[in-house]
């Protein structure tokens, strides 16, 4: 049996559904469980990243008078912040039904 090789979410640009192998061999070196887990982690550590730049927000316009540039800064960075959280929340999720299909099968 070959050691899987693909183990982080950004070896992978579009992750295959186990079900529907295009090419099993390339499919069967994917270790979705360890993708899987490498993602919710991802989600997590950039939802943390959300929440702290989300009280820096509030802290710079409680009161004082607030730098609009520095405002729109931190804007846009929780805007990208967000959209890498849902992608690494839909690989994981994807990798985890795979990763539990591809056991059902003892493989």
């Amino acid at each position: 049996m070959k050691a899987a090789t693909t183990k982080k979410f950004f070896q992978i640009v579009d992750i295959p559904d186990y079900r529907y192998p295009g090419n099993k061999d390339a499919i069967m070196d994917i270790d979705f469980n360890s993708v899987a887990t490498d993602c919710d982690t991802k989600t997590i550590s950039l939802l943390e990243a959300i929440n702290i730049l989300g009280i820096n927000i509030l802290n710079e316009t409680d009161g004082k008078k607030t730098d609009s540039s520095k405002i729109s800064m931190l804007s846009g960075i929780i805007c990208d912040l967000a959209e890498l959280a849902i992608a690494t929340n839909k690989i994981s999720q994807s990798a985890a039904y795979s990763s539990g299909y591809k056991d059902a099968e003892n493989v």
